[in-house]
This record gives structure tokens, C-alpha cells and sequence, in this order.
């Protein structure tokens, strides 16, 4: 019973962690965090939307965090590190979650922060998203209300796995609000998805993977298409040294008689170039 006590001990100690940098860091905006064990020590990876909020003035702010994590909680050698959300804030569920409370407490009405938050989600990507909004609302009844756009999962693996959840609370004078959202990822691969290859197209596209993951390996930038396609990107160039721009220009030189005729006078010699403005200044006037 002794290695099981322990398991659930520092599992308990886990969510007290999480709740303490999840409430110092969330006018950050607290998108995440992950504990990871090494031989060193505690890696402590919090994802924020404003880093340099937990950063604080020369590094007052996180210093300060690390000796609570290492005092209070007894976590060892804690190091923390702090960075922004690998993607659009708006796929992150967690930040869209504490908006969403900052929202009702600034005084939106729930419809109108519900709408927009749906929006604002598919607009960054998702596959789905859904807004749930729970509590008294508009009186002393408590009702939940839920936003839902694009495609979701409610129960199963599938919902564990591909949709991403986050949760905060609204304190207002009725009572607490408790803000759900829930996010389908935008890379998001359902298990009824089947594409089928062609003849040699699986092996092309894995080639393909391949010089690609050796060019960034090796510093060189490239375009996020397929190398196949990149002859098409070099084949730009080949229409330019067949420019028919000047041909194009040429004909004009038949006009250009026709524009001294109307003036008088006749152009001084080498001013070909003025000829041809003349002529298009003439035919814009007519």
C-alpha cells in the first residue's frame, strides 16, 4: 500500500501545483503547464499567452514562483520555463476559457461572449468548438448554455484524444459562473477518415517528407509544399527571359506618327522615350 499512497500523494501535489501557477499566472493568460521528472530535477513548462508577465521585472516574478514551488510544495530543484502557444491563441482552449470568464466579469452579455468566442475559434482553424456557460446567468435560476460550431465529439476516445479542454470561473454578484470550451484540434485526424493513394503517390509523398525534414535539417528554408511542386516555383523564371513586353511595345512605334502629326511641331531626335508618353497621354485624353 505504500508505493500506491505515493503515486496518489504526488499526484494530489501535481493538481495543488497546477492550481497555485494556474491562479498566479492567469492574468498572463494561463494557456497550460507540464511537469516532467528529470535527473537534474522538476522541468516546469508553462505555456502563456504573455510571457514576460510570469517572466516580471529581471526575473522577479519567477524566482519568486520557484521558491514557492520548491517551499511549499516540496518539489525538487524546480526549473521553470516559460514560452508562448506553439499555435494561434485561439485554438487554445484554455486561454479562450479564461477570456471567456473575463468577459462576463467586464459585463458582456453571456449571448454576445458566446458568439464571439465560437467565431473567433473557427476563425483560427478549428474543426469544431463548443462554449458551454453555466450558472445564474439572468436571475436567481441556474441554467447552462452552450455555443456550438463545426464538428465535435462529446464521449469516447476520440473526444479524450483529439479535443481540447479548458475551464475557469466567473465571480459576479449571483454567484459563480463556471466558463467550459471545448476545442476540436485543427490537425485533428477522426479514425472514419480513409484517403486513398494512388500508384506510387503514398511513396512520392513520403520521399517528398523526407527531402524536405533533410533541408531544414541541414538550415535551408524552404517552401511548405511539396518538392515535387518546386519546379513550378523555378519555372517562373521561364517566362521572363520570352518577354514579349517589349514586342508589346513596339507596335506602339507605329502610332507615334500619328501623335506629331496632331501636335506641329516635330519631336527633337532621341526623344523616343517622350514619344511614347505623349501618345498614351493623348489616347487617356481622348
Amino acid at each position: 500500500m505504500a508505493v500506491e499512497r505515493k503515486f496518489i500523494k504526488e499526484a494530489v501535489n501535481r493538481v495543488l501545483v497546477k492550481d497555485y501557477v494556474k491562479k498566479e499566472t492567469e492574468r498572463a493568460g494561463y494557456g497550460g503547464m507540464d511537469i516532467q521528472r528529470t535527473p537534474l530535477g522538476t522541468r516546469v513548462n508553462i505555456v502563456a499567452e504573455r510571457p514576460g508577465m510570469v517572466i516580471g521585472r529581471r526575473g522577479a516574478t519567477i524566482n519568486e514562483l520557484t521558491s514557492q514551488l520548491h517551499g511549499r510544495f516540496g518539489i525538487e530543484n524546480p526549473q521553470i520555463s516559460v514560452e508562448e502557444p506553439n499555435y494561434n491563441p485561439g485554438l487554445n482552449a484554455q486561454i479562450m476559457a479564461i477570456k471567456v470568464a473575463e468577459s462576463l466579469e467586464r459585463g458582456w452579455h453571456f449571448r454576445r461572449v458566446g458568439h464571439s468566442t465560437t467565431q473567433r475559434v473557427m476563425a483560427s482553424g478549428a474543426q469544431g468548438v463548443i462554449v458551454e456557460i453555466a450558472g445564474k446567468l439572468t436571475g436567481q435560476r441556474k441554467r447552462r448554455e452552450k455555443f456550438i460550431q463545426g464538428h465535435v465529439k462529446y464521449c469516447g476516445e476520440t473526444a479524450l484524444t483529439l479535443m481540447d479542454v479548458g475551464y475557469a470561473q466567473c465571480k459576479k454578484k449571483l454567484g459563480v459562473i463556471g466558463c467550459t470550451v471545448r476545442i476540436m484540434k485543427k490537425d485533428a485526424v477522426l479514425p472514419d477518415e480513409v484517403k486513398i493513394f494512388g500508384p506510387g503517390e503514398k511513396e512520392a509523398l513520403e520521399a517528398a517528407k523526407k527531402a524536405r525534414a533533410q533541408q531544414q535539417a541541414a538550415g535551408v528554408q524552404t517552401v511548405d509544399q511539396v518538392p515535387g511542386q518546386t519546379p513550378a516555383v523555378g519555372s517562373q523564371p521561364s517566362p521572363a527571359p520570352a518577354t514579349p513586353t517589349p514586342a508589346a511595345t513596339t507596335p506602339a512605334a507605329p502610332q507615334q506618327p500619328h501623335v506629331p502629326s496632331s501636335s506641329g511641331p516635330a519631336p527633337a531626335p532621341g526623344s523616343g522615350a517622350r514619344r511614347e508618353r505623349k501618345s498614351f497621354t493623348v489616347g487617356g485624353d481622348k
